[in-house]
């Protein structure tokens, strides 16, 4: 009987470990719902391929460090995550819980990237008539060096992915195709 109360707590509790809380955000990378790497799913192009399963058209895994080390979950050792484990299907992020830590992933379609940055140069800007505009440079510093445009740290739980800049570029292409 305790042996069974004790499973059911383990069981309850690790169940938080797939709760999503707001959005339609995946915990689990390889689940076939979400395109996982070994879903076998059709890709339009080589940046939603990366997107959903961090392996490039040439079937190459696209390596990451960092990122938080829940559990072990995302030390880099093996490739089981993709930018849809976090920010979702639709790119949109949300705020869900990994192994008991709540992650809040941004959105990280361009178009709000790109508004985002326009708001915050305005307020820094004597000239209204100047904006700026979210690029590929902006990009490969959040994906490859884990910085915002500014210099400042992206929060933790963002790796820092190893990626050629053909593939970084086929991302932010595909990322920017997002409505």
């Amino acid at each position: 009987m305790k042996k069974t109360l004790i499973l059911i707590i383990c069981g309850l509790l690790l169940s938080g470990c797939f709760v999503v809380s707001r959005g339609v955000v995946p915990i689990n990378p390889m689940s076939s719902q979400w395109g996982g790497r070994f879903a076998g799913g059709n890709y339009a192009s080589n940046g939603e391929q990366i997107y959903f399963t961090a392996v490039n058209e040439d079937g190459q895994n696209i390596r990451y460090s960092g990122g938080p080390a829940i559990g072990g979950m995302m030390m880099g050792a093996y490739n089981d995550l993709a930018c849809v484990s976090c920010h979702g299907a639709d790119g949109r992020g949300g705020l869900h819980t990994m192994h008991m830590d709540v992650m809040d992933a941004p959105d990280i379609r361009i178009s709000v990237l790109s508004s985002e940055e326009e708001e915050e140069h305005a307020e820094t800007s004597s000239h209204a008539d100047q904006h700026a505009e979210y690029g590929l440079e902006d990009f490969r510093r959040a994906v490859i060096e884990g910085t915002h445009p500014d210099g400042k740290p992206l929060n933790r739980d963002m790796p820092r992915w190893q990626m050629n800049d053909d593939d970084l570029s086929d991302l932010f292409e595909y990322l920017a195709s997002l409505p």
